[in-house]
């Protein structure tokens, strides 16, 4: 391979690039964020793409560099190209659509019949994709309506005028888009959390953390847990103390002794520095459920009874080691854990419609249509309104897998999902594809926020 030149930054394991990726999104730059792209010897070089073509390769420009640089696929391992939310859709046939090898892709249900399913998306138009290569539809309804994004400044927020036991407190600063806190800090917002609630944002820490974070309370100021009586009024709040080790709830309750809701182990949490965390709330279910990059570490629910009373959100950095935390969103929810699906069953003869009730119906998927799934069943057809809907797992006796070829490329999107397939062509105007799953295709190059040489399958 071509030996990157004394610009590179030389590291030797991945995990500190994902450490280093972390660090950039609050980097301040003069230009559009940094790309990064990383060797299969381990060396990483920041900058920007410029095109990837069979016949010349990846072409990478540099600032401190006075031509482009060209690199072969054969030498690269991943390129991470930043994240671009999606743009949010109110559509109800909105859906997420995993294919056989893995695969998952999103946008309007068209149609779907005996031969194939047809998805609308933003970023390649209308997808045609043969029935057998779908392996499940996950039906996602429109956006939900957003409470909170951001930060985008320390307006409307309050700072903790001290943390209880600490002599030197600090606060969260606002950078680049991002609340940093080097030491133990408090900062709130009444955000008006309605009762059925999901919270999500990115968190990166150096060493160790501790975060606790109170939900549905209105206190804009910490509470010292330990001695609540003395403390100005406030109603019950619960508060999720995250570190690297563990989790646990707790509801606090003014002038009473402090109530564990329960406690889990994260190993997950200390094998890397960065995370994706989402708190999803439940007054009627009267459930707490924590998801850590897509996945449920832990659900609580309280035996007594949903006991918080606030609307409000605190966040308290508990000192130990530097903290990032980064788009925040807020919306309603409805209740769905939107969690990764489970993994194919070899040899199903039936599609199986899974409710929003736990209920299932199986038969044989016929078609959508009008807003409708007409299921075939023992018992004759019947139509299933896709809200109702909340996954759609199709026979894998009938399914097709999807092989690996040589020179394919697995892409990752910006909100959620990946594909494989073999690149044609990638500039700044448009990503040119062939997939085994629906052929040549053109793709809106913002849409996606890595790219994985050589994958595994």
């Amino acid at each position: 391979m071509m030996k990157s030149p004394p610009i590179a930054n030389r590291w030797r394991s991945r995990s500190v690039f994902h450490a280093l990726l972390a660090l950039f999104s609050s980097v301040s730059v003069s230009t559009a964020a940094p790309h990064a792209l990383l060797f299969r010897n381990g060396d990483l070089l920041t900058g920007q793409l410029e095109s990837i073509t069979p016949t010349n390769g990846l072409r990478w420009r540099h600032a401190d560099a006075p031509a482009a640089m060209q690199f072969q696929p054969g030498a690269l391992a991943e390129l991470h190209l930043g994240a671009q939310p999606p743009p949010t859709t109110t559509a109800a046939n909105f859906c997420f659509v995993r294919l056989t090898n893995g695969d998952e892709l999103s946008g309007n249900l068209k149609r779907l019949n005996e031969r194939e399913l047809v998805l609308e998306t933003w970023f390649a138009g209308t997808l045609t994709l043969p029935r057998p290569r779908v392996a499940a539809l996950r039906p996602a309804g429109g956006a939900p309506r957003a409470v909170f994004a951001g930060p985008d400044g320390m307006d409307g927020w309050t700072h903790g005028k001290g943390l209880p036991g600490v002599i030197n407190g600090g606060e969260w600063h606002f950078l680049n888009g991002a609340f940093v806190a080097a030491q133990s800090a408090s900062i709130a917002r009444d955000v008006k959390l309605p009762p059925e609630s999901s919270m999500e944002f990115d968190l990166a820490w150096r060493g160790t953390f501790a975060l606790a974070i109170a939900l549905y309370t209105d206190s804009l100021q910490p509470v010292r847990l330990a001695d609540t009586d003395k403390e100005p009024p406030f109603c019950p709040f619960y508060s999720l103390q995250v570190n690297s080790y563990s989790t646990q709830v707790l509801l606090v309750q003014q002038g009473k002794p402090t109530r564990q809701i329960g406690m889990a182990i994260i190993p997950m949490l200390q094998q890397t520095n960065q995370a994706r965390i989402a708190i999803k709330s439940s007054r009627e279910q009267k459930t707490l459920t924590l998801l850590i990059n897509g996945v449920v570490a832990k659900q609580w629910m309280d035996p007594e009874g949903f006991g918080a009373r606030g609307t409000g959100i605190r966040f308290v950095h508990q000192g130990q080691g530097p903290l990032r935390l980064a788009n925040l969103r807020i919306t309603e929810w409805d209740g769905r854990l939107d969690e990764h699906v489970a993994p194919l069953v070899a040899n199903t003869k039936d599609d199986v419609a899974r409710l929003v009730n736990r209920d299932s119906v199986v038969g044989r998927v016929l078609e959508w249509q009008d807003g409708k799934f007409r299921i075939s069943t023992a018992g004759g057809p019947i139509d299933v309104p896709i809200e109702r809907v909340a996954q759609l797992d199709l026979a894998t006796e009938r399914s097709q897998p999807m092989p690996l070829r040589p020179g394919d490329v697995r892409v990752f999107f910006a909100g959620r999902g990946s594909l494989t397939f073999a690149l044609e062509s990638w500039t700044d105007k448009s990503v040119r594809v062939n997939s085994s799953s629906f052929g040549k295709a053109e793709f809106a190059p913002r849409a996606f926020s890595r790219i994985v040489f050589q994958p595994q399958p």
